[in-house]
């Protein structure tokens, strides 16, 4: 399993699975986390985001932006997205994905994640998400994408689906890495 699958697994396991094995994916993996906030638990977090409505995050959405906050200085870009009946809207994206990006939570918060794309994003890795996302998938794809300056970036993306209490997918767990050369 590779390290993708395995910080994916994780983030959208149920809560229980979620807790036990959250400890050894952070020291597999090295990912700078913040334990102290996962040993005083969700109880204790308030939530850093206000979806655009002024609603707080509540519920499951509230349990899924907990778990990418404590990620957020890892070395991977983390977004969570969804309701994903409502075009998935973004929830949260870590600190690593503002940096990559140049956008701040503020503006990716209820932007669909395609608004990082631009006129040269290929089609073909556009179009396997939208598949993946149209039969409830996870895939891998390497693309073009845009920072908030509009300089190009090669984009390395994996959505996985996440399942909501009464097993229906309800969230998109992004992952995103720059990968080769940043002046392409």
């Amino acid at each position: 399993m590779g390290r993708r699958d395995d910080l994916a697994d994780c983030l959208v396991a149920g809560p229980e699975t979620f807790r036990r094995r959250f400890p050894t994916v952070v020291e597999r993996y090295d990912l700078a986390a913040r334990t102290d906030a996962f040993d005083d638990g969700i109880e204790a977090f308030d939530a850093p985001t206000v979806l655009p409505a002024g609603e707080r995050v509540e519920g499951w959405t509230r349990e899924l932006v907990w778990r990418l906050w404590l990620l957020d200085d890892a070395i991977v870009g983390l977004t969570l997205s969804g309701p994903a009946y409502q075009d998935n809207p973004i929830q949260y994206v870590n600190r690593r994905f503002r940096d990559l990006t140049g956008y701040s939570l503020e503006e990716a918060l209820d932007e669909n994640p395609r608004f990082l794309q631009g006129p040269d994003t290929e089609p073909g890795p556009v179009a396997d998400l939208r598949e993946a996302t149209a039969i409830w998938e996870r895939v891998t794809v390497e693309l073009r994408n845009y920072r908030r300056d509009g300089t190009p970036f090669r984009n390395r993306v994996s959505l996985a689906p996440i399942t909501g209490p009464d097993g229906s997918v309800t969230h998109w767990l992004g992952i995103q890495r720059q990968v080769g050369d940043e002046r392409e």
